[in-house]
């Protein structure tokens, strides 16, 4: 059995990277047993011996406050790591150390720090006296810097040699004032009496109730019973008494007081500071006006570099599944077999797959804002706009991860501690235009506005935008009340992204489109196909998909769309990608582009075209973000996002119709 490396720090430390130079590409992207927050696991190689590397969420401490904190800490605290490597930005040296001491709180003797970022901190004027930090912590330090690969190989061998025992360790821990230490010790007496003492550190766990966390109060009540538990209740209530104050907030100023008589142990300068580059470039990205200038044209940019990148790729594989499809059709004699694959599987999953060059290129320009560390300016810039209606500023980062899938991001929801500002996010994160709607976008931008496609795809991810802050607005005044939380976010300084690192996460993130594609849009494909020729073919009135769509027609109608877009929005609810497939398969010239566009083109004004990619982008989620919707929050909040997405399409749908009619003339 491989023995494990766990991997912990707080978030924007490198911890990826590092992940990434341990594993290489050998590694798999899961979930974690019962949650669905993404779990990292990969096999590192030393010499003849491989080990299973396991990255955790990162957390600024292990309280019991976000699903991302319980993880990470029930699985140190349950023993599941041969080897434990606390990943440190070296230039933030306070804030690190803090969830380093609470590691080795729970009496956690195998860890390494892997003292990360060292050239940061050194163009800081922080200067480190290595040995003395080792002998300070007692646990192993190795200065890396994991973009370059700096310190790697040193990190490695030790994680090696401590897995195999040959490195003896002395954590050090925080020392409180006498008065809590005592109360830490009259916890550990009576817990002393328990089985907890057979399994958990009685020290860690005494601090824990000190400050009243959660889990470990339903821990050690199931253990102690309600009579002792409620004697240890009383005697907390005393010390915050005398200390006018909670217990948390005491005992987390007196951990950094500790750190901070640690640091000046094995810090020996810290040069004056000087104005650096990620100071100069937030005066102008993270500024009020000037950051929100700054955040359409960076996306403007996106989305440019996203359509010239990938445009030629998308047509060079439109062009292969076309001539797929005619090879494929000049061997099938039976013309309903023939039409089943060539125009239903090839044609429906081919259109959608000649984009996955454009998926692939978004995730791509995503991730290098991420890494580069301006994900985290434009949550500040957005925060202040999002507070003005109403929406937590924590929730900028699930929606976020909306713009490549709404599933995760709905997911990510778990990260808010209030129940209301989880619900609200939830609620308004489907207006996020995800990738699989952009692929709707692209297709009709590019299609009916070749030579402004940027700036329409632009223009309606800012639509579905404005609409989600006022709807935040609405629904936080009128359907979840309640008070909005504090917006806490770090500002990490500017770097250059890892290309492997960032092509890794990329594909790690579209190739869930690619799976979409081989399962439930050729499922679509399929049945749209089976729809749009049965009794009759399209076209003769008798189809089912026909009959269909001129049911709803009367109302698609007021939005200047015929029964054709009716039909590929129903099926739109399976995947968004359909909406473009359908057209593909009613037309029953689904593998060729070319043909699509033409016919497109003569049935479609650009308005309507506009009309159909906005309404698209906000009518009902796709099933999966209504299946986790109603996993995380309810069936209610399933039942009110969609209602509400669905109200929210058709009025804003009808409304700029006629808008359009009126401006045109």
């Amino acid at each position: 059995m491989l023995k494990v490396v766990a991997l912990a720090g707080n978030p924007n430390v490198g911890k990826t990277t590092i992940f990434n130079a341990l594993t290489g590409l050998r590694q798999h992207v899961g979930n974690w047993p019962g949650v669905t927050v993404e779990k990292k696991e990969g096999i590192m190689k030393y010499k003849d011996k491989e080990f299973l590397v396991i990255d955790l969420p990162g957390t600024y401490s292990l309280t019991a406050h976000s699903i991302d904190e319980l993880i990470a800490r029930n699985f140190i605290l349950e023993g599941n790591a041969d080897v434990i490597v606390d990943v440190i930005d070296s230039s933030c040296l306070m804030r690190n150390l803090f969830l380093t001491m609470e590691i080795l709180e729970m009496g956690v003797k195998n860890v390494i720090i892997a003292l990360n970022k060292i050239d940061l901190a050194e163009k800081k004027g922080v200067k480190f006296n290595f040995k003395k930090m080792r002998k300070v912590l007692g646990v192993p330090v190795v200065p890396t810097n994991a973009k370059e690969g700096r310190g790697i190989a040193e990190l490695k061998k030790t994680i090696v040699e401590m897995a195999e025992g040959k490195i003896t360790t002395n954590p050090v821990t925080p020392v409180y004032d006498e008065i809590i230490e005592r109360e830490i010790s009259h916890i550990s007496e009576v817990l002393k009496e328990t089985a907890l003492a057979e399994k958990y550190n009685l020290r860690w766990l005494s601090i824990k109730l000190l400050t009243r966390d959660e889990e470990v109060i339903k821990l050690v009540l199931r253990h102690l019973g309600h009579e002792k538990m409620d004697e240890i209740l009383q005697h907390i209530s005393e010390l915050e008494q005398h200390y006018k104050r909670s217990l948390d907030i005491i005992i987390a100023n007196q951990k950094y007081e500790f750190i901070d008589s640690l640091i000046h142990q094995f810090v020996t300068h810290f040069a004056e500071h000087k104005e650096t580059l990620s100071d100069q470039l937030d005066k102008l990205l993270a500024h009020p006006i000037y950051g929100i200038i700054s955040l359409f044209i960076v996306f403007y940019f996106l989305f440019k570099f996203v359509f010239t990148v990938g445009t030629p790729m998308q047509e060079a594989l439109d062009s292969f599944f076309a001539s797929l499809g005619d090879s494929i059709g000049s061997y099938i004699t039976n013309e309903t077999l023939r039409g089943l694959v060539v125009d239903g599987i090839i044609g429906g999953v081919g259109a959608v797959l000649s984009f996955f060059p454009l998926v692939f290129l978004l995730f791509v320009a995503m991730a290098v804002l991420e890494d580069s560390g301006y994900m985290a300016r434009a949550a500040v810039v957005m925060e202040r706009a999002m507070r003005k209606f109403g929406l937590p500023g924590k929730s900028f980062i699930p929606m976020v991860l909306a713009f490549g899938c709404n599933v995760p991001a709905i997911m990510a929801t778990r990260a808010l501690d209030d129940e209301r500002d989880r619900i609200l996010t939830m609620l308004v994160n489907p207006l996020v235009p995800c990738s699989a709607r952009m692929v709707v976008i692209t297709f009709l931008a590019g299609v009916f506005f070749e030579n402004h496609k940027a700036l329409v795809a632009v223009s309606i991810y800012a639509i579905s935008l404005g609409l989600a802050l006022i709807s935040a607005l609405i629904l936080g005044k009128f359907v979840i009340k309640g008070e909005e939380s504090p917006f806490i976010i770090e500002l990490p300084d500017y770097l250059i992204p890892s290309w492997k690192t960032v092509i890794i996460h990329s594909w790690e993130r579209s190739k869930e489109f690619l799976r979409k594609a081989g399962t439930v849009i050729l499922a679509g494909a399929v049945a749209i196909w089976y729809l749009s020729n049965y009794p009759q073919p399209v076209g003769t009135g008798l189809s089912y998909a026909e009959m269909i769509g001129k049911t709803l027609e009367p109302l698609t109608k007021l939005m200047g769309l015929d029964w054709k877009a009716a039909v590929s929005l129903i099926f739109g609810i399976i995947a968004k990608e359909n909406v473009i497939a359908t057209y593909g398969v009613i037309y029953g010239v689904g593998h060729t582009e070319e043909a699509l566009i033409s016919l497109m083109r003569q049935a479609m004004t650009p308005l309507q075209a506009f009309i159909l990619a906005l309404v698209t982008t906000l009518y009902l989620p796709c099933i999966a973000t209504i299946a986790a919707i109603r996993t995380e929050g309810g069936t209610k909040w399933a039942l009110v996002a969609s209602l509400y997405n669905l109200l929210l399409a058709t009025v804003v749908g009808i409304l700029a119709y006629h808008l359009g009619l009126f401006i045109l003339g």
